[in-house]
């Protein structure tokens, strides 16, 4: 992989050249569009797609043809045999006008199965709904209070061993001991912040629990036969009520908010919420605030952190404005490529083909984790929540510990042996990651590890999708390289919102875009933004309504 030059990022190139569609199968250049796989295929992959849609189309002829021939002959064998013919006509004109009855009956029922259908996926979705929220809610108050415990008993160890030092008088450990504890106080106060906020978040949700958890009992009563059908269509009509209001401010739409110009073209996107602790120095590189003097300025609050589809000797760092362009020097092997960025507090992952590197802000590195999973290939992807980090690869997703750097699990998506899994997200106690092979968004369940929904539907697949990410009212965007937009989705059922972008048109300017690939939300001000990587070496931000 090539290098580039570390020039600042403020300078202005001109533009690259838009890409050329490759072909899906052999990456040749694309001619067109395949009728069958809906993808880019180069003349001789095409031709042949080409070829296997007019066999098609010969076949149901010749069927046809058959078919009519048939009628024919029967027509005029019965014409021949004078009365016993009429006879034989009346009978057959009696049988299909019972099978046009029993055709009728057959779309009634039909009917009635999909409404039936439709009413009990609702209730289902409900029920997985507010399973997924209390679940998720009491699973994180969990995790925070264990990480207190541990926090609580570093901090027990600490004062044994600064007794120990102390008795021996090796000043030389009890300033080691004291400058490690310096340094770990403000994850500790991050931490007990933290679980002080879950616990009262839970403590206010208690009452809407218990009443919610009160009327899924009655719903299981209802099942039963136990409970009466009033109460049953009570519920119902305040549930429906609730998803119609909902989906109302789902469809608000997004209004655009400015663009940043870039020097290059950037191409995986992260957010950081809090940079305290962190500067540039004069030269424009993040550095650890106890580590610079005068001059040196306070990052930018919050900040997205961006990797470079080519390959340079460190990550960009910027305000959501787009004033300041800094520079983040990880300590990782350039020449391997990056395939995601996830951040987490101060913390960030940079998945590479092997391992995921885990550094602060200035690129200082932490930990490397290596998935040595049997059977698990290279990494294509990452995401994470408050307790776990999930890394993609072929139809595997495997999750290690933020706690002990140890792999935990491994999801195998059995039903889907030949996926092509890559960036994902977490949402509601899912994981929502993109398959690229089956153009769809697959939503997996952390705690029982199933597939539970691919998002959309087969008939309305997505165009290579690239990146996910779920904003706080519950929509999920893809980013559709390929189509030249993003897609705006229900993130519980799929269904489409809005679009953004000129779907197989590319463009910049008017709202369009040119294969775009890395998504990010913004949050921290008045508005949740959208933030979108174009390969036209820009970045496009997007208010979300509240």
């Amino acid at each position: 992989m090539s290098r580039r030059s570390s020039s600042d990022s403020s300078s202005l190139e001109a533009p690259p050249a838009t890409p050329t569609p490759l072909c899906i199968i052999c990456d040749q250049a694309a001619v067109g569009v395949a009728p069958f796989s809906r993808c880019h295929m180069c003349s001789q992959h095409l031709s042949v797609d080409v070829a296997n849609l007019f066999k098609l189309k010969e076949e149901v002829e010749e069927l046809l043809l058959a078919y009519s021939q048939e009628s024919q002959d029967s027509q005029e064998s019965q014409d021949s045999q004078g009365a016993a013919g009429a006879a034989s006509r009346a009978a057959l004109l009696r049988h299909r006008q019972d099978a046009e009855s029993l055709r009728r009956l057959a779309l009634d029922i039909q009917q009635q199965l999909q409404e039936v259908n439709h009413k009990f996926d609702l209730v289902q979705q409900n029920i997985d709904s507010f399973r997924s929220k209390v679940t998720g809610q009491l699973s994180g108050v969990l995790e925070a209070v264990r990480v207190c415990e541990r926090d609580l008993e570093d901090v027990s160890s600490y004062k044994q061993e600064v007794a120990t030092a102390e008795a021996a008088g090796d000043m030389a450990e009890l300033l080691r001991l004291v400058q490690s504890m310096h340094e770990s106080l403000g994850d500790l106060e991050a931490d007990f912040e933290r679980s002080e906020r879950l616990l009262r978040e839970q403590s206010d949700n208690e009452e809407l629990q218990l009443r919610l958890l009160g009327q899924l009992e009655r719903l299981v009563g209802i099942c039963a036969g136990r409970s009466e059908e009033v109460d049953w269509s009570r519920d119902v009509a305040v549930t429906a009520t609730s998803i119609a209001a909902e989906r109302e401010r789902m469809l608000e739409p997004m209004v655009f908010s400015h663009e940043v110009k870039l020097d290059d073209r950037v191409e995986y996107l992260a957010v950081c919420s809090d940079t305290s602790g962190f500067v540039c120095d004069r030269s424009g590189r993040v550095v650890p605030a106890d580590s610079e003097g005068d001059g040196s300025e306070a990052l930018p609050q919050p900040c997205i952190l961006a990797s470079f589809y080519h390959s340079r000797d460190h990550l960009l760092v910027l305000s959501v404005d787009g004033t300041q362009k800094l520079r983040c020097h990880c300590d990782i092997d350039w020449m391997k490529d990056i395939r995601g960025l996830y951040c987490d507090r101060q913390l960030l992952f940079i998945a590479q083909r092997d391992a995921v590197a885990v550094t602060d802000l200035s690129g200082r590195a932490v930990r490397r984790v290596r998935p040595h999973i049997e059977g698990f290939a290279d990494i294509r992807g990452i995401g994470g929540n408050a307790a776990s980090v999930f890394v993609s690869s072929g139809n595997k997703i495997a999750a290690f510990s933020k706690a002990t750097w140890e792999i935990e699990t491994v999801i195998t998506l059995s039903q889907l042996p030949d996926a092509y899994l890559r960036n994902l997200t977490t949402h509601d106690n899912c994981i929502l990651v993109t398959d690229r092979r089956h153009h769809q968004v697959h939503r997996v369940r952390i705690d029982t590890q199933q597939l539970v929904a691919s998002l959309p539907s087969a008939r309305s697949d997505l165009c290579q999708p690239w990146d996910v990410v779920v904003d706080r009212r519950g929509r999920l965007f893809v980013s559709e390289h390929y189509a030249h937009s993003v897609r705006a989705l229900a993130a519980d059922d799929g269904s489409l919102l809005w679009t953004l972008g000129t779907p197989g048109k590319s463009g910049s300017g008017d709202g369009k875009l040119g294969y775009p690939c890395g998504l990010a939300v913004v949050t921290g001000g008045p508005h949740e933004q959208l933030v979108v990587a174009d390969c036209g070496s820009r970045l496009v931000f997007l208010s979300l309504s509240d």
